[in-house]
């Protein structure tokens, strides 16, 4: 199954945003904590950022309505046109220790590049779910991913469709702008929040 989503930048409060979908029938239905640290073999003196990131991999940390924790090594395989993303695939592997997992990858030559930590709240209608990150270094952004399977479906099909999911949004009354795919890890590396050297060296 091939799915697909859109991230935009709203342009009110968080509660505020909550609070308009909620006199819509919305619920909040779980709060999460995302710590995500990218690793790479590379440097951006040779690669743009969107090529720098398809090497990345991520030690991913989530915490689940502070009772769940889950901790993954993640790789994102996206399929682009231009800057806007077709399509994305993950792989997971779960991972108990994640401090020993960056051991690794820096003794394989990886050094981390950037980290993405952000609360989520998802609401739900019961239909859809929008999930509202408020992201260290960026603002406040909105998930939406669409259900139904992309798998097969053309370049014309997947872009009209996150224009449609936009303007889904935008009919709820969310004050949002017109982007359809703000990266987190893209943008944070954009504005110079990567990693310094310090937190690359390899420990006993």
């Amino acid at each position: 199954m091939k799915q697909i989503e859109i991230t935009t930048r709203v342009q009110c409060p968080l509660k505020e945003a909550i609070s308009l979908l909620q006199k819509q029938g919305f619920k909040l239905i779980r709060k999460s904590r995302v710590e995500d640290e990218y690793l790479t073999q590379h440097t951006l003196d040779k690669y743009s950022i969107t090529e720098l990131l398809s090497t990345c991999v991520l030690l991913r940390y989530l915490n689940v309505n502070e009772k769940e924790e889950f901790k993954k090594i993640t790789y994102k395989k996206k399929t682009y046109d231009h800057e806007t993303v077709l399509s994305e695939e993950k792989i997971n592997v779960n991972c108990d220790d994640l401090e020993k997992a960056k051991q690794l990858f820096l003794a394989l030559g990886f050094h981390s590049l950037v980290t993405v930590a952000y609360d989520v709240w998802v609401v739900s209608d019961d239909k859809r779910e929008f999930a509202f990150q408020e992201v260290e270094g960026l603002g406040l952004l909105l998930e939406y991913e669409n259900v139904h399977d992309f798998q097969g479906k053309e370049k014309g099909e997947i872009l009209k469709a996150k224009k449609e999911m936009l303007e889904e949004i935008k009919s709820l009354g969310i004050p949002i702008t017109n982007e359809i795919d703000v990266k987190k890890a893209y943008e944070l590396v954009k504005k110079g929040s990567v990693i310094d050297d310090s937190s690359n060296e390899i420990t006993e």
